[in-house]
């Protein structure tokens, strides 16, 4: 059985079984809680796997538009920041490119910081967007 399985079915067994039959209020209510938490648990363990699928196209994505969108002219910082997000697996590019941003501020003027950092803030939108997906 796979852990999120595993984990639904011990959430329905508080839910179902374990709470109702629990008298004093206190235990019960954590009874109550308990599944509530494992329910959350199961759904996040169930989308870990969409949620790495989404978050790798998310970031190929990203590393393509900021790339059409870096231009010759913006300060290397900014450039060497967009040019390693292909190659990294984590957030670690992703942060150094928010950093290269800020640091750019006044060389890239006020449109341009608020376009590059505007498409990197969609990303960091989406990936949060799912990561609390399973919290509804």
């Amino acid at each position: 059985m796979a852990p999120d399985e595993l984990l639904a079915r011990v959430a329905a067994t508080l839910r179902r079984d374990i709470g109702p039959a629990v008298a004093d209020p206190y235990p019960r209510t954590q009874a109550f809680m308990a599944s509530v938490v494992l329910e959350k648990l199961a759904r996040q363990l169930h989308l870990a796997d969409e949620h790495v699928d989404a978050e790798r196209r998310d970031r190929a994505a990203l590393a393509t538009d900021l790339a059409e969108l870096v231009q010759p002219g913006d300060p290397a910082e900014v450039r060497a920041a967009v040019g390693a997000l292909p190659g990294d697996t984590g957030r670690g590019a992703e942060c150094r490119l928010v950093e290269a941003l800020y640091a750019s501020r006044d060389a890239l003027g006020a449109a341009r910081f608020e376009l590059l950092l505007g498409r990197v803030r969609r990303a960091s939108r989406a990936r949060l967007d799912r990561q609390l997906a399973h919290a509804s």
